[in-house]
């Protein structure tokens, strides 16, 4: 048997170098269980989350059911894995001609504010700004297809679900995850459905959230279920629900083609999402797949593999599995879990020290995704040797960014959850070069989430990034910067730079910009 191979060494790379890959040794193409087992074991730890559960098919065969600290049938809430159940529920009424996914929302008696908005552009994730034009995930919006279902359907939409998906693949430990007295009238009407909700919650796991220590300490679920979220179930059986995917025992084989067919926007642009998944293709290899994230006590990842005919379950009793990494802007290698599935599950063959040209990307996303692992916790220190490390390999010897030049005033390093200014005077109607890195998080790039601007010295803003002509800066693709000039009056001025809560120096949650330069950068020409 080949050397089991430690998810996590001293090295450029924390987490996914192992053994047999640092040294060369021959490795199975086949999906490396023990290596994925022990890695698991590594990211609970790190996490510090109490409890896991882990599922692996391929095929017919079941490679793995295993409960970390807990029964193997332990029981746990999935948060937003429930969408693909949601999903599942439309695209069944589309086939009966009771649902037309480009119908207004508005026929469904559903009123979001815009009567413009359809259900197909809900269930995309792109029913915000203009509708259909940008794609942006919202858990909120999503569930209001809860309201689109009932009305087509004519009845609640946890009926549906437990009628249509639950009842048939007999997923004896699944239910709604919230309190078991709102089906009280259903289940007295329907006692035959009475052992799913007492199955699911019997053995349900304990929910934690984290003290201000990082401590995990015992927490309440929140009180809530629907098509956003909410959904208590297994490993196990999730998997069924999978084999009744490739079956196509719910929906037609071109309409569930039709939900794994990534989206585009009104002007082509193709998004990570689908029809209730994420959609994404990475070397050649498509991944069909949905993360749940609920404060407190859930979180978990549910990942099908067509070419591989493999599916990987993964679920957790606090929110860590998934909060701290950017699973929303639709990259699965951006977590920890969906590394060790490409690396041990789909790849186990690869060299992460020596890679190919098509692998530096994989490589970069398991250095910073290291880095962020380090501080969910608060080991500052170690992130940051992981980022100089990251930097001196992919910046060291590279033009500066920002350019040099004549600075009349900067603002450079800027981390999470930061408002600064910076003042300057110009005593002469003055040209000026502005050079800015931020996070453009829409379609019509007119809403940053971390940008800059001018204030004159009434406050007034009289530049800002917000709608300038935008190139991308590196790294992840919503890293951009505005490099424009522009000329202002004399007079006295302040240079602002904002940054939100994800994404920002020091602290990346997706791939960095070039020479991590994130701020701005005013120049006098």
């Amino acid at each position: 048997m080949r050397n089991m191979r430690s998810p996590i060494i001293c090295c450029t790379v924390v987490f996914f170098c192992l053994a047999g890959k640092l040294l060369g040794q021959a490795t199975s193409p086949q999906p490396d269980i023990d290596g994925f087992v022990q890695g698991l074991n590594n990211v609970k730890s790190l996490l510090r989350i109490p409890a896991m559960e882990a599922a692996v098919m391929q095929g017919d065969s079941i490679l793995l059911e295993k409960g970390f600290d807990v029964p193997d049938d332990a029981v746990f809430r999935v948060a937003s894995i429930t969408k693909t159940f949601t999903s599942t529920l439309i695209m069944q009424l589309v086939e009966k001609g009771k649902l037309d996914l480009d119908a207004p929302i508005s026929r469904y008696g559903l009123d979001l504010g815009n009567s413009a908005i359809t259900v197909r552009e809900l269930l995309t994730h792109t029913s915000e700004e203009k509708p259909g034009t940008w794609f942006s995930y919202n858990g909120y919006r999503f569930g209001r297809l809860g309201v689109v279902i009932e009305k087509a359907a004519g009845v609640p939409y946890y009926q549906l679900l437990m009628e249509n998906i639950i009842k048939p693949l007999h997923m004896y430990s699944t239910a709604p995850g919230d309190s078991v007295f709102h089906y009280s009238d259903y289940i007295r009407k329907n006692p035959e459905m009475a052992r799913y909700f007492k199955a699911a919650h019997a053995r349900l796991v304990t929910p934690f959230a984290y003290d201000n220590l990082g401590q995990p300490v015992k927490a309440v679920y929140l009180d809530e279920f629907g098509a956003f979220g909410g959904l208590a179930t297994t490993a196990g059986d999730l998997l069924r629900y999978s084999a009744a995917i490739d079956r196509h025992q719910f929906v037609s084989a071109a309409t569930q083609q039709q939900i794994f067919t990534p989206n585009r926007t009104s002007d082509g642009m193709v998004t990570p999402y689908g029809l209730g998944w994420f959609v994404e293709n990475y070397l050649g290899i498509d991944i069909y797949w949905h993360y749940g994230q609920t404060s407190p006590g859930e979180s978990g990842l549910f990942v099908k593999v067509p070419s591989k005919k493999l599916t990987v379950v993964v679920l957790a009793n606090t929110d860590k599995l998934s909060t701290p990494f950017p699973l929303g802007d639709g990259d699965l290698l951006m977590s920890p879990v969906g590394l060790l599935i490409y690396f041990e599950l789909l790849r186990p063959d690869i060299d992460i020290l020596h890679p190919k040209p098509e692998d530096q990307d994989v490589r970069k996303k398991a250095e910073i995704t290291s880095a962020n692992v380090k501080l969910v916790h608060g080991d500052t220190a170690e992130a940051a040797r992981l980022y100089e490390d990251y930097w001196k390999e992919n910046f060291e010897g590279k033009p500066a960014v920002p350019p040099s030049g004549d600075i009349i005033a900067a603002i450079n390093n800027v981390p999470i959850k930061k408002d600064t200014g910076r003042s300057f005077t110009l005593a002469a109607t003055t040209k000026l070069r502005v050079y800015g890195v931020g996070e453009d998080c829409s379609g019509d790039h007119l809403s940053w989430c971390d940008y800059g601007w001018i204030e004159d010295s009434t406050g007034k803003i009289v530049w800002q990034m917000q709608g300038q002509p935008i190139q991308p800066a590196g790294g992840a693709a919503k890293n951009q910067r505005v490099d424009v000039v522009t000329e202002l009056p004399a007079g006295n001025y302040k240079l602002r730079y904002k940054s939100d809560w994800g994404h920002g120096y020091g602290s990346w949650d997706s791939l960095p910009p070039d020479q991590f330069f994130w701020g701005i950068v005013i120049y006098k020409l």
